[in-house]
């Protein structure tokens, strides 16, 4: 009993100590955003807010096979984009249903969006630009244009803001059939 129970207390203390080692300043907080569309339903987006580490996406620019890694494995998944009608986001067409949310980057800044479902990715080109002001935690925010159909999702993180137009194809101009008169 002594020899089985030793190694348990020993085994409790370790993962005690490791758990409470997070600093929770730089612990992802998920953060879910969504838009309604009256009769056509809801688009929701749920993400983890992960902290920026300059000094780590610098080195992943530097390393072809650090940054494919480090993005196949974390950034590849870091929430979900969960659909109940059908969207365009920058051409692609992405039919409603639950997909895995993630980013990808290249050395040169460019990010994407990556939606995934049944064992296939949808890389999504973003547009992006490198501001001055710094966000120290990434955030995403779904916003209105002018158009009834169109709207912009926007991403922050470091000094980088990414962005893309999303269409709604439900809420495009229409005709309506005309009224039977009596």
């Amino acid at each position: 009993m002594k020899k089985f129970l030793f190694p348990a207390l020993a085994m409790v203390f370790a993962l005690a100590v490791g758990a409470s080692a997070h600093d929770p300043r730089t612990v992802a907080k998920e953060f879910s955003h969504s838009m309604k569309v009256e009769g056509a339903g809801t688009l929701t987006l749920t993400y983890k807010s992960m902290h920026w580490n300059e000094p780590a996406y610098l080195g992943f620019k530097k390393n072809d096979q650090l940054r494919e890694r480090v993005v196949g494995s974390l950034w590849k998944k870091i929430g979900t984009l969960q659909t109940e009608f059908d969207v365009v986001i920058s051409g692609v067409n992405v039919p409603k249903g639950t997909y895995d949310f993630g980013l990808w980057f290249d050395a040169n800044d460019n990010f994407k969006i990556v939606l995934g479902a049944g064992g296939k990715d949808m890389k999504i080109d973003l547009t992006t630009v490198k501001d001055a002001a710094l966000v120290n935690y990434l955030t995403f925010d779904f916003r209105p244009t002018d158009k009834a159909d169109v709207f912009t999702i926007e991403g922050r993180g470091g000094n980088f803001r990414c962005t893309s137009e999303f269409q709604v194809p439900y809420l495009a101009d229409h005709n309506h059939p005309a009224e039977k008169k009596n």
